[in-house]
Formats: structure tokens, sequence, C-alpha cells
């Protein structure tokens, strides 16, 4: 019985990250350090010209005192790479999310 279950321990123990999915290196970490204007300013790019296109709508409280609501905010940029795009997105969700949830954040190659 003992050796059985050291047996099935060790087993799962080897299997486990075979079982489990890797995280690479591109998904697990999103670049911080990029600015809210970071790209460039862009209508929709035709498909197949290769572009990351970075769209963000979402929120923000009023900068106004006196007034007691929120300001849409709706950004739209291209890049060349995706991991500029998705720091992008990131910078614009801690910028702009607290007043609400973003409706749409997304990079899209095209």
């Amino acid at each position: 019985m003992k050796t059985g279950c050291v047996t099935f321990l060790a087993s799962l123990a080897l299997a486990l990250p075979a079982l489990v999915p890797a995280t690479t290196g591109a998904n697990a970490q999103v670049r911080k350090d990029v600015s809210e204007y970071a790209g460039r300013r862009c209508s929709a790019p035709p498909k197949g010209s290769g572009i990351i296109l970075g769209q963000f709508s979402g929120v923000d409280d009023s900068p106004m005192v006196s007034m007691d609501g929120i300001v849409p905010v709706d950004r739209m940029r291209c890049f060349t790479n995706l991991s500029e795009c998705k720091g992008w997105l990131y910078t614009m969700q801690s910028k702009y999310t607290n007043a609400g949830p973003a409706t749409v954040a997304r990079c899209i190659k095209r």
C-alpha cells in the first residue's frame, strides 16, 4: 500500500508539468513602460497590412468638480509589434477604469 502510494505521487509529480500548460514569456509579461500616447494615431488599416490595431473604449471620472458624471474615453492607435500594443492596453486600463470597466480593450493584427 505504501509503495503504491509513493509510486503514484512520484509519477504525478513527474507528469504534472506536462499536464499544466506552460505560459510563454510573451504572454506572461506585459510591458508596463508604454505611454498612453504610444504608437501612432490612425484609422482602421486595411486587412493584410500587418499593422497591429489597438482599440480601447472605457470611462473616466469627469474632470469638472461640479459635474458628477463619467466621461467616455475612446482611443485607437496603430503599432508595429504586439508587445507594445499590449503594454499600451495595460496603461489605458490602469488609467481609465476607475469609474467602470472598459467595454473594448483589444489588439488586432490587420
